[in-house]
């Protein structure tokens, strides 16, 4: 395969539920651990890193744009880890340019379009955070997956959320692999999101089971592989 695969990793409930005030410190943590085990990178929506990432709010102003087009920008860094950015506007708040999660250190990768700011793009550059500029208003997730491995051998994206970021991959047909682990717990509430938003079009594709684990707490995980 010449891009990424694709393996969509979700924590839910019992309904489908994220981000619900449920779960247990252990499938919780199975979780997060479960992440490094599929995958050296995750990917995640603008939002999703705005509040647990890059909720900074930098002064752009301060940053010359002059010279910088709408490229990539593919400096050569090492990292055993990479948290990948989907922020078509750039409008992520990067205060360091890694993502500090269960005691990873995973070096940014932000991924935008001609939508952003040329300021954001030398913003990026200041802090030496790799981006890959696609399309104008509207991502080419597989030109992006193949820069991915191409550039920074990511040969496994889990894609982390949010559910609009999961259903953007899932509409493109990218998604090879999807891993729920469930918590023992039922949401109920109709308001929450489920894993998956895909903004009203209905997509057909078709995922079997692949393996199924018994967790201690009485949860699951679950791994679909597409047919």
């Amino acid at each position: 395969m010449d891009r990424s695969k694709v393996i969509v990793h979700m924590y839910v409930s019992i309904d489908g539920k994220i981000d619900g005030p449920y779960g247990s410190a252990f499938s919780s943590s199975y979780y997060s651990d479960e992440l490094f085990r599929l995958s050296n990178a995750d990917g995640n929506g603008r939002e999703t890193i705005q509040m647990y990432a890059a909720p900074g709010q930098p002064d752009l102003s301060k940053f010359d744009a002059s010279g910088i087009e709408y490229e990539d920008w593919l400096p050569e860094i090492k990292s055993e880890s990479w948290s990948v950015a989907f922020d078509r506007k750039g409008k992520d708040g990067w205060q360091q340019n890694y993502f500090e999660y269960n005691g990873h250190k995973m070096h940014a990768i932000e991924v935008v379009t001609k939508q952003a700011k040329r300021e954001s793009l030398a913003f990026l550059r200041s802090m030496k955070i790799p981006y890959i500029v696609s399309g104008d208003t509207d991502f080419n997730l597989e030109e992006v997956l193949v820069k991915l491995k191409q550039h920074y051998q990511i040969n496994t994206l889990a894609v982390c959320g949010g559910s609009v970021i999961d259903g953007v991959f899932l509409k493109a047909h990218l998604v090879d692999e999807i891993s729920l682990v469930v918590a023992p717990h039922v949401s109920g509430d109709r308001h929450q999101k489920a894993a998956f938003d895909t903004l009203g079009s209905y997509v057909d594709d078709t995922f079997a089971i692949k393996t199924v684990k018994k967790l201690a707490d009485g949860g699951l995980h679950l791994i679909f592989a597409k047919q």
